[in-house]
């Protein structure tokens, strides 16, 4: 696992953020958005289908980092886990790219998508560095914030980023309260999780 543990759990030296009641509240938590996110997976298409198959992927991460905390699972190499994550990073910034180039107009929701992907590869990183990690606790709890407040919405024309005509702009947010929760618990899980695990190194 991230931090160090991919070679076996972490020796604790600090608070322990994560005991058993906890672990399971995020299991069950994760396990329902997961759900939702495969349902709109499943309906949707385009851009939005891309756009939570990076939510799907970073669920089923999540939870099996927060599972191998309860069960001391090892079977799946957080090597392996950060690589996939390159990859997915790579793929979002090249499309990004792609997109500036040809003047088409994305979501900015794709850079929030961009940084979270980013973050799941440090996540899995056998070392961190504790100023960073702090930082992205303080992102995270903006971000669970801002979800549970609504103020993340790229479907009131004002969300586009980049050149050329707005037509080409898909918006991608679903402003009710299931999702904008949904939304809320990813980014409050990945905060929650590097400020756990800094406190144990």
């Amino acid at each position: 696992m991230g931090g160090g543990t991919s070679g076996g759990m972490m020796a604790m030296s600090g608070p322990d953020l994560l005991p058993a009641w906890v672990t399971w509240l995020w299991l069950i938590a994760l396990a329902a958005v997961l759900v939702f996110h495969c349902s709109h997976f499943v309906r949707m298409g385009g851009q939005h289908r891309w756009f939570h198959a990076s939510h799907i992927l970073m669920l089923v991460s999540m939870l099996y980092m927060y599972a191998s905390m309860e069960f001391h699972w090892k079977w799946l190499p957080a090597a392996l886990q950060a690589w996939v994550f390159g990859l997915s990073t790579a793929a979002i910034l090249v499309w990004m790219v792609y997109r500036i180039v040809k003047k088409l107009p994305f979501s900015y929701l794709w850079i929030l998508a961009l940084i979270m992907q980013a973050a799941m590869i440090y996540m899995w990183l056998p070392d961190w560095i504790a100023v960073l990690t702090w930082i992205l606790v303080g992102y995270y709890a903006l971000e669970t914030l801002a979800w549970l407040l609504g103020l993340i919405n790229d479907t009131k024309g004002k969300g586009a980023v980049g050149p050329g005509d707005t037509s080409a702009f898909v918006p991608l947010a679903h402003p009710s309260r299931m999702a904008n929760v949904s939304m809320a618990i990813m980014a409050a899980s990945m905060g929650y999780m590097f400020a756990a695990m800094q406190l144990m190194r």
